[in-house]
């Protein structure tokens, strides 16, 4: 899972697209295989508009799907649906949120995504504890980061 917020979290700053030299935005959603695009389909909407850098990592990822469990493959496309509901300043602050977070000893790192994953469980109602919590809470609001 840290792939994905990687995929997400690099490559897409507006300070790192105006310092890297043009890249063609290749391939457009019109041109990913079927399988790529059932797997990746929450980002639909938005790909087009995605960094070059940052699709070839989530084509990367969906090329790994047959390698996922079903668990796995949900738990991907739930936060792909998830970063699509963010607006571009809580993206940001899950940017900078993870970038803190990849800085850590994996100590320290392990410490704080389990405080974030007990936090995210407080959220929710007592009959939905196994499903994820709601997009809108950020890690600011959690007082952590989202691993």
């Amino acid at each position: 899972m840290a792939l994905l917020a990687s995929s997400l979290a690099s490559g897409s700053s507006a300070a790192d697209a105006a310092s890297v030299a043009p890249v063609t935005r290749q391939p457009a959603w019109t041109q990913l295989p079927a399988d790529q695009k059932q797997f990746l389909a929450p980002l639909s909407d938005h790909w087009d508009s995605l960094p070059a850098q940052t699709r070839r990592k989530l084509i990367g990822i969906a090329q790994r799907q047959s390698d996922m469990s079903a668990e796995q493959k949900e738990r991907v496309q739930s936060r792909l649906a998830e970063w699509t509901q963010l607006s571009s300043e809580e993206r940001e602050l899950a940017r900078k949120n993870y970038q803190q977070l990849s800085r850590l000893p994996p100590d320290k790192r392990q410490d704080v995504a389990r405080r974030w994953q007990d936090a995210r469980q407080g959220m929710q109602p007592a009959s939905n504890a196994a499903e994820p919590g709601p997009a809108a809470a950020t890690p600011a609001e959690s007082g952590t980061a989202r691993p």
